[in-house]
Parts: structure tokens; C-alpha cells; sequence
């Protein structure tokens, strides 16, 4: 019976990642109606140029941009994400990635380009 329980709770973990991988809790977005910056205006670029590595604080990047999906690493650094977002599954999508250092200053960030997620 050991066994059973261990499997199923590798095959419950397993669902979670995927769901996690999949958008359906926020981790990839596509492109569509919804704009992933505090104002719907600002494009991809113009949020990437409001952003100076070695000079942006993590406060700046939120009054400029909004809330920003976070990775929280041990070190104290975080990943800060900003997403297109898409109802539909195979939209195209493109999302600015922002590290931050345990310091609150930002230490890079980048444009990743639109990609397709294959259909499931």
C-alpha cells in the first residue's frame, strides 16, 4: 500500500506542475485584451525603457508598472515577470523579465520575444 500512496502523490504533483506550467495559475500568459502593465497603454518596450539596471528600485518598477508575477529565490534576488495574457491556448506570448537584487535595485532585465505555446 507504501507504494500506491507515493505513486499518487507523485501523479498529484505532477498535475500541480503542469497546471503551474500551463497559465492556469498565472505563470504564462498569451497575448490578448488583458495587458499585463498597470496602464493598458504601455507596451513591451516602453516598460523595458522605464527600467535602468544598477539605478530602478523594486518600488519604482511597481508604481511604473503594476504587480508583476514574483520568484523569490534564498539569496534574496527575485524574478519579476510581466506577461501577455490570452484566453486562447496557442496565442502568441511575450513578457519582460526583470531581476531584482537583494538590494531592491534592479539588476537586469529583458524583452522575450512572442513564442507560441503548442496546442495540448
Amino acid at each position: 500500500m507504501g507504494i500506491w500512496l507515493r505513486l499518487g502523490t507523485v501523479v498529484l504533483l505532477c498535475g500541480w506542475v503542469a497546471g503551474c506550467a500551463s497559465g492556469r495559475l498565472g505563470l504564462f500568459g498569451g497575448q490578448s485584451s488583458t495587458p499585463p502593465f498597470r496602464d493598458p497603454n504601455l507596451s513591451m518596450q516602453a516598460a523595458s525603457d522605464s527600467v535602468t539596471p544598477g539605478q530602478t528600485s523594486k518600488a519604482e518598477v511597481l508604481a511604473a508598472l503594476g504587480p508583476a508575477t514574483v520568484l523569490k529565490f534564498d539569496s534574496g534576488f527575485e524574478v519579476w515577470a510581466y506577461r501577455t495574457k490570452s484566453t486562447e491556448p496557442t496565442a502568441a506570448h511575450a513578457e519582460l523579465v526583470i531581476l531584482i537584487a537583494p538590494s531592491g535595485i534592479v539588476t537586469k532585465s529583458r524583452i522575450r520575444p512572442a513564442y507560441l505555446v503548442p496546442a495540448r
